[in-house]
């Protein structure tokens, strides 16, 4: 029936969620639309995601007189992001993947739960139900539902509440870290499935450790909330099933802040004799345990940890090393993905500002502390930085892209592709021999979540890591942890180590595989230790459990009487029969007498009598209690701010501020004088222990300062504890000390002071001494003088000491007994006694009180009223509730707040006074106003006061300030400094930080282990500046700027080209130029003699044509010279390649003339010479260059070289280049030249030895010779070239080999044609032939 009703309710609140109230049938409109953290992308089907991307969020205010606002999510957690982008790259992956959904896309709808349920559970409302805003239902619904699948959430808490509604609808959740034993239950969550092991695992993995090392007596330590309880429950009952040990303790971690629960726990620890602790907690509750197992230094423990906080960075530190070292835990299993930071490293926001992909926006301005346009109020004004989208990820460290670690990531990467397998699986489905009614398929166009959970169930594969991935009857995946080992190194270092592994097959079995080798025990022998708990009990005897410890820990205790026990560690005595009793040594039976207590006898009528009596007296005082519960009281000395709580005190006033705006006040004056590092003194009280708590929790709010040290002080004589604390207060660099104590601690403390004689330091007494007589002596005063304090606010009360003088006894004679204070004042005022008075009063000397004595007579405190300060607050709360009575009297029935009922003074009811009181307000004739707030609370305002050490030696106690809240909330602190004494030589007020001010340049980085205001002044790295003091971070320079040498500003950063400018660049310029020149001077030669026979031997045309070519080839060099620009990347190449092309291919055909005129001279040769006529020479330099024409266009239109910055080879420095877009491109071009080149040198190397009228081609092969020379030297040369000195190394490979072509094949003809123009005739040429043969 439970379970019914669960279903009927849970579904009921989803069809209220979802469906609006019908207002008319032609159209229906959701209810309400969540606007949530989101990113998604489209796909044929979807998959949905709940991750923590943000770690907490803001309630709105309900008062419910307009819509309510949505919460506000805040602090970007970077790991959870990293989980939700896990999912998108596993979907990504799948997308690509041939095999696996081919044909089928996959997109997803990830949103954030901001660690809040209302908010996680809004999400997984919008995933099953959409957020189509509307709908009319003569419209037929087709298609598939919102999502498929849901990978989430990452909290039990969350996914039960989730799993209870959704459920219901067979939506498959696959959560990848929600470990709560209860998700097993499949009656309750039949659609819930998870890749992370349950706790019931995790406890069975717990277990076998103890099993293996023997450790039969524990204790069990757990979080209160559903992941501790059900852990816990889920321990105990299968510790004791497998009979393997027993608890020697089980205590609940408390939320919050709970230091005398804490403090209990460790006692107990301390107490017990189990050896080895078992936490299943979260890393909150262990740092604060920590804090107090590391206050009571308690060691000798071997710790468990379950995979909560095995893992946990801010645990594994020197300062908690000495305790945790040797821990052993459980921890999720770690995996591998591939590409996963590549991928991660490819996120950007892109220019899309659409509400519904904003995660990746606020990730960005996290990461980049900017924020895109358009910006928050005062953004750009305050300094803020407006995020451009082009930001570079590798710039910054950011947790987001450490993939060293993956555990959760792991889970939601198997998650992912268990839906993806599960739904690959159901669509090679066959017709015919489908699972589902009538043997059918699900189809893709009409598919049912439902249906996928059939395929669910049954999905079984192994991910490229070698885990195998199944589901088990309850949809817990095959279970399997490391075993990690925490381990403190010689050098100081901490290291977790992996040294097991405990996992479940297949099969059922579960198999533990652990290094011992490996394993780091933090005991002097560096072995486990031993944790046990009884011995056992010798027959005659029984186990008896000790008082509040586990059942294995015992006492062996004798039978009681009337029982008998003849077993080794018999668990109980048996009793003898009715009417028998058991022997002296308890083992055997004897006939046993009969006796009870009856109501007949006196005793048992005297015990009922009192028992009646004692109930009727409870039944009368809660009768009291009862009518007087909501009786208002006004305090007009309690402090304490637990009083506030207006749930556990609701008629509970006071004028007197509370502890909290105490504490408020002491922060201010340390604001107020810059003191930013001060020690706490406290008294072992709730008073001392609640301020305790507020000063730390208020003065880290308000980033006022830190506490160097917090110390209680003890009651009673403890001079030991005192000195330690003083030896403190001497080692500390605070100058500043705050006490909230009381007299009989300050003396005790002073005493220490005196006699170790701690001077310098500036004292801040709270209300509860500064105006301490006590204290005020000459034996303390060089050492408290100039101490300020906070006194209750002292007030003037015109009449008061006139009424005080007309006190007499007189006035209360008719009524002595009820008014007895005067009479008790009176006798020990004047030191008599009135009549009838003590027996033997008068013998002894004693003076009668006659009642006519005259107070002026005498000296007494009751007169001085220079300091009404409670006095005060009593008179403003007698005041309060006169005006508050006065309101309730005064009221007008029209506007009666008691049902249209005003109070009357007969029928008076104390809630009605209570009412009025709540809302009173008046001004004191001292001019301070009156009311209370909602807890009950007066507008606080107390005095300032400054020790003033008299030349005497005495102090003298003066105001020197106050401080106050307003109506208006707003605090106000008046100090008149020039009356302050300084009990100092410099007579200013002492200096107390921790850490001076670091300068702009520099930014603070906090001292390990020691508060925030610890901090070492590090210059910012190159690239950083900071221009604020105390600047937290350096900000990184934008993209073309670089930090100034002070670090102080950004500076452009340096460019670097190879330019005209610079003497490297001219150089090459002129030689460029010179070779241009040297060339048209050859071809003017060489036009002027044209018609000589050197100049027309082998085709006169091709010369010309290399002349010209070469003269491109020298010009061509230009382009690499200046600022890259998109033309000059495009064209340099090019340019270079065809110049080369139409040289070296002249050559070519020059070569192939030759050795073709050679062969035409001998006997049937003369056919060859139609080959390579002036056409065919033409045609081919032609065809050769229009290769390399067609390259270099492929190249450009494909993968265009283009001008980049690079940044890579001086940080502070841009490189401005040309990348050549596409290697392929720039190799297949150099390439072309380099076989064009090759094949001229081996065809002129062929015909070296020709006659000497085709010498030729001997140059044309010491021309090659140099050309391949020079660019076989190049590529190294290039390759290991930066930035503009590989510019360099290209031009000066153009220009070598463009003058090496230059020089080898003109240098000798021009020589002929200008020196020896002798021989510039033909029968020169033919007579040196004909000599040499």
């Amino acid at each position: 029936m439970d379970v019914f009703l669960h279903k009927f309710m849970s579904l009921f609140f989803l069809l209220i969620s979802f469906f609006p109230f019908i207002v008319s049938m032609s159209s229906c409109k959701i209810r309400r639309e969540f606007h949530l953290n989101g990113m998604h992308k489209a796909g044929d089907v979807i998959l949905g995601g709940l991750f923590e991307v943000h770690y907490t969020s803001v309630f709105p205010e309900l008062t419910f007189t307009s819509e309510p606002s949505e919460h506000i999510c805040q602090g970007f957690d970077s790991p959870g992001f990293r989980h939700a982008m896990t999912m998108a790259f596993a979907i990504e992956e799948i997308n690509k993947d041939p095999n696996l959904l081919p044909n089928v896309t996959l997109g997803y709808s990830l949103y954030d739960n901001c660690a809040t349920l209302v908010i996680g559970f809004s999400a997984a409302l919008s995933l099953a139900s959409g957020q189509e805003k509307q709908f009319f239902p003569q419209e037929k619904c087709s298609g598939g539902p919102p999502v498929l699948g849901i990978v989430g959430d990452s909290f039990s808490t969350f996914s039960i509440a989730t799993s209870d509604v959704i459920g219901l609808f067979r939506l498959p959740i696959v959560s990848y870290f929600a470990t709560c034993s209860c998700l097993s239950d499949r009656r309750r969550f039949p659609s819930f499935f998870r890749t992370i092991p349950s706790d019931t695992f995790q406890v069975d993995a717990m277990i076998q450790i103890l099993k293996h090392f023997g450790w039969t007596w524990a204790g069990l330590l757990v979080s209160d909330d559903d992941y501790g309880l059900h852990v816990a429950q889920s321990f105990q009952s299968k510790l004791t099933e497998s009979g393997l040990g027993c608890l020697a303790y089980y205590e609940i971690l408390p939320w919050g802040e709970n230091p005398a629960e804490l403090t209990r726990i460790v006692e107990g620890m301390k107490k017990s004799t189990a050896r080895v602790v078992i936490v299943f907690a979260h890393q909150i509750n262990m740092i604060q345990l920590m804090e107090e197992v590391l206050r009571q230094n308690v060691t000798g423990l071997q710790w468990m940890a379950s995979e909560a906080w095995a893992s946990a960075a801010v645990l594994q530190t020197s300062r908690l090393m000495p305790y945790l070292s040797g821990t052993l835990g459980i921890a999720i299993r770690r995996g591998e993905i591939r590409g996963l930071r590549d991928f991660l490293l490819k996120t950007k926001p892109g220019n899309n500002t659409n509400s519904e992909n904003t995660m990746i926006r606020q990730f960005w301005e996290h990461t980049f502390q900017c924020r895109f346009a358009p910006p928050p109020v005062d953004w750009l004004e305050a300094g803020g930085a407006l995020c451009s989208g082009k930001e570079d990820l590798e710039t910054v460290q950011t947790e987001f892209l450490d993939v060293s670690n993956l555990r959760p990531e792991y889970n939601i990467y198997k998650a992912v592709y268990a839906l993806a397998y599960a739904l690959d699986d159901m669509l090679q489905c066959q017709p015919g021999r489908g699972p589902f009614i009538r043997h059918s398929c699900a189809s893709l166009h009409s598919l049912e979540a439902w249906q996928l959970m059939y395929y669910l169930k049954k999905v079984n594969f192994t991910i490229p890591f070698g885990d195998q991935v199944s589901f088990d009857e309850n949809g817990d995946a095959l279970p399997i942890y490391d075993i990690m080992n925490w381990q403190w190194l010689p050098d100081g270092k901490i290291q977790v180590l992996n040294v097991g592994v405990v996992r479940k097959t297949s099969f059922g079995d579960e198999e533990l595989t652990l290094n011992e080798d490996k394993i780091f025990w933090n005991f002097e022998n560096n072995q486990p230790p031993r944790s046990v708990c009884s011995k056992n009990c010798n027959p005659g005897s029984r186990m008896a459990r000790k008082k509040g410890q586990p059942v294995c820990c015992f006492d062996c205790v004798p039978c009681p009487e009337g029982k008998i026990s003849n077993e080794t560690n018999s668990v109980e005595c048996f009793s003898c029969p009715e009417d028998f009793w058991s022997s002296p040594k308890r083992n055997q039976c004897v006939l046993k007498r009969t006796e009870f207590l009856s109501y007949h006898e006196p005793l048992g009528v005297c015990l009922t009598t009192a028992s009646l009596l004692g109930t009727s007296i409870c039944t009368v005082v809660l009768g009291i209690f009862t009518y007087h519960r909501s009786t208002p009281m006004v305090s007009y000395f309690a402090t304490c701010s637990c009083l506030s709580d207006r749930q556990r005190f609701p008629s509970f006033f006071r004028t007197i501020p509370s502890d909290a705006f105490q504490v408020r006040a002491m922060i201010q004056i340390l604001k107020y004088f810059g003191w930013t590092w001060a020690g706490l003194l406290v008294s072992d009280d709730d008073y001392g222990v609640h301020v305790s708590r507020s000063f730390q929790s208020d003065l880290t709010r308000s980033g006022g300062g830190c506490l160097a040290y917090t110390e209680i002080l003890p009651w009673g004589d403890n001079p030991t504890e005192y000195k330690r604390i003083v030896d403190v207060m001497t080692k500390s660099t605070a100058r500043v000390v705050i006490v909230f104590a009381h007299q009989m601690h300050m003396i005790q403390l002073m005493e220490q002071v005196v006699k170790q004689n701690v001077t310098g330091l500036q004292w801040i007494a709270s209300e509860a001494l500064t105006l301490l007589e006590g204290l005020q002596i000459s034996a303390f005063s060089p050492f408290l003088g100039g101490t300020l304090g906070i006194a209750i606010r002292r007030g003037e009360i015109p009449g008061l000491r006139d009424f005080l003088l007309r006190i007499h006894p007189e006035q209360y004679n008719n009524n002595y007994s009820e008014n007895n204070m005067v009479k008790l004042f009176w006798e020990h005022t004047f030191q008599c006694k009135f009549s009838p008075p003590p027996a033997g009063w008068v013998e002894d000397g004693g003076r009668i009180c006659t009642g006519k004595e005259e107070l002026n007579s005498v000296e007494t405190d009751l007169l001085d009223v220079s300091e009404l300060r409670p006095e005060y607050n009593i008179y403003k709360a007698v005041y309060a509730l006169a005006h508050a009575l006065n309101d309730m009297l005064s009221c007008v029935p029209e506007q009666a707040p008691f049902n249209g009922n005003c109070a009357s003074l007969h029928t008076l009811e104390l809630s009605q006074v209570m009412y009025y009181l709540e809302k009173v307000t008046f001004t004191t004739q001292f001019g301070d106003q009156v009311t209370f707030d909602e807890n009950g609370d007066v507008l606080p305002i107390y005095d300032i006061m400054n020790w003033i050490r008299q030349p005497d030696g005495n102090i003298k106690v003066q105001n020197v300030g106050e401080i106050k809240r307003s109506s208006s909330q707003e605090e106000e602190l008046k100090i008149y400094e020039d009356r302050i004494f300084w009990n100092f030589e410099s007579k200013k007020p002492p200096k107390s930080v921790c850490s001076e001010s670091c300068h702009p340049g520099t930014h603070m980085v906090r001292k390990k282990g020691e508060p925030l205001c610890c901090f070492y002044c590090v210059p910012c790295s190159e690239g950083k500046v900071s221009n604020e003091t105390d600047s937290l971070e350096c900000v990184s320079c934008p993209e073309d700027f670089w930090s100034s040498p002070e670090r102080d500003h950004c500076v452009h950063k340096k460019t670097e080209f190879l330019s005209y400018q610079e003497p490297l660049g001219i150089c090459l310029t002129v030689t460029s130029l010179l070779g241009t020149s040297i060339c048209a001077v050859v071809l003017g030669i060489f036009a002027y003699h044209r018609s000589t026979p050197i100049v027309r031997a082998n085709n006169a045309e091709l010369s010309f044509l290399i002349l010209v070519s070469l003269k491109l080839c020298f010009l061509c060099s230009l382009l690499f010279i200046g600022r890259p620009r998109l033309w000059t990347c495009q064209l340099r190449h090019a340019a270079f390649g065809i110049s080369f092309v139409l040289c070296v291919s002249c050559i070519l055909v020059k070569t192939m003339v030759v050795l073709a005129v050679f062969k035409a001279s001998k006997p049937g040769g003369a056919a060859s010479l139609k080959w390579f006529g002036a056409v065919q020479q033409r045609g081919t330099v032609f065809t050769l260059t229009c290769i390399q024409a067609a390259i270099c266009t492929a190249w450009i239109v494909t993968v265009s070289p283009v001008p980049h910055k690079n940044t890579q080879y001086h940080n502070d420095k841009i490189v401005y280049e040309c990348v050549v877009g596409s290697t392929i491109g720039f190799s297949a071009l150099l390439g072309y030249i380099s076989v064009l080149a090759i094949l001229s040198f081996m065809l002129a190397f062929l015909a070296r030895n020709l006659p000497d009228n085709f010498n030729e081609a001997k140059l044309i092969t010491f021309s090659m010779l140099i050309f391949c020379a020079v660019w076989v030297a190049f590529v190294p040369a290039y390759i290991n070239s930066p930035g503009k000195y590989a510019d360099a190394v290209e031009v000066f490979a153009i220009l070598a080999s463009s003058f090496g072509l230059l020089v080898a094949l003109f240098g000798p003809k021009c020589y002929i044609i200008l020196l020896r123009p002798e021989r510039n005739t033909k029968k020169s040429i033919m007579g040196h032939t004909t000599t040499k043969s």
